[in-house]
């Protein structure tokens, strides 16, 4: 019980965390530059690292021999200057960038400064305004599709893992039966060795009894028979042994089965989710 509804509290977040709009916001915050308007944008599960790299990619994509500006950090802060993001304006623009950590998600600003100031609500051209809205969106969303697809590609890894160490159980388990069944084999050959042993010492004791022997042919026999039921015992205890190690790798066949068929759902949650990011 305590894991279904560990699993159903599970996929409840995740839902949640499905649904959780992308939205930019202009807000007035504090900057290196003063306190100006900045585009902030909430993206769960991402990381500042992971923000920053896609950002560069973004908004300085690689060529091959064209010379580009370069984004350094300053304090807590990413800057570059003279950037020309065509998807906003046209004139080259200097990027501020600050990304702040908490648990589960990350809030990205970005000031946007232009020859005449910092884009925003008041003073700058609507259409560039909403060009960056845009742009930051889109990369916000992309931020987040990257975070959700790395975590999708853990739970295959997980889930491929189980399905692996099901699989190692599966082959282990077929040893197993295999010792087992030898095991019965030599029982049986034991037990039909013990029986003609046992007759021939019969034998031995009715010749010794009718003075056609002596005593050494039936003491050789009777050792013959004591080690035979001594392998024989032996053989059991093997058995037994191999038992229950089916026993226990069956149980543990089962929690891995129950364990495999969780993971898919949590795999499945994921899938979801990701394709619910827009």
């Amino acid at each position: 019980m305590r894991t279904i509804c560990t699993l159903l509290f599970v996929w409840i977040v995740l839902g949640i965390q499905a649904q959780i709009p992308i939205v930019v916001k202009i807000e007035q915050r504090p900057s290196s530059q003063g306190v100006q308007p900045a585009f902030e944008v909430m993206v769960p599960q991402a990381t500042a690292t992971e923000a920053i790299d896609l950002w560069k990619e973004t908004i300085m994509p690689k060529g091959l021999f064209k010379k580009g500006p370069k984004m350094e950090k300053v304090k807590d802060e990413w800057l570059v200057n003279n950037v020309l993001i065509s998807d906003i304006t046209s004139s080259p623009l200097n990027v501020i960038t600050q990304v702040s950590s908490f648990t589960g998600n990350i809030y990205v600003r970005i000031f946007l400064q232009t020859e005449t100031g910092f884009l925003g609500p008041v003073g700058s051209s609507p259409e560039a305004v909403d060009a960056a809205n845009r742009y930051i969106r889109n990369y916000a969303v992309d931020l987040y599709r990257q975070a959700v697809t790395k975590e999708l590609r853990q739970e295959e890894k997980e889930l491929k893992e189980l399905e692996n160490s099901l699989g190692r159980l599966q082959k282990q388990n077929r040893s197993y039966n295999k010792q087992i069944t030898e095991a019965q084999r030599d029982e049986k050959d034991l037990k039909n060795e013990a029986l003609q042993n046992e007759e021939l010492l019969r034998s031995q004791q009715n010749m010794i009894t009718l003075g056609n022997t002596t005593e050494s042919g039936k003491e050789q026999l009777e050792k013959q028979v004591k080690d035979t039921h001594k392998d024989i015992d032996k053989n059991k205890k093997e058995q037994y042994k191999y038992s229950r190690k089916v026993s226990k790798n069956e149980r543990d066949q089962r929690d891995k089965i129950s364990a495999i068929e969780r993971q898919k759902m949590k795999v499945e949650e994921v899938r979801k989710k990701l394709g619910g990011i827009m």
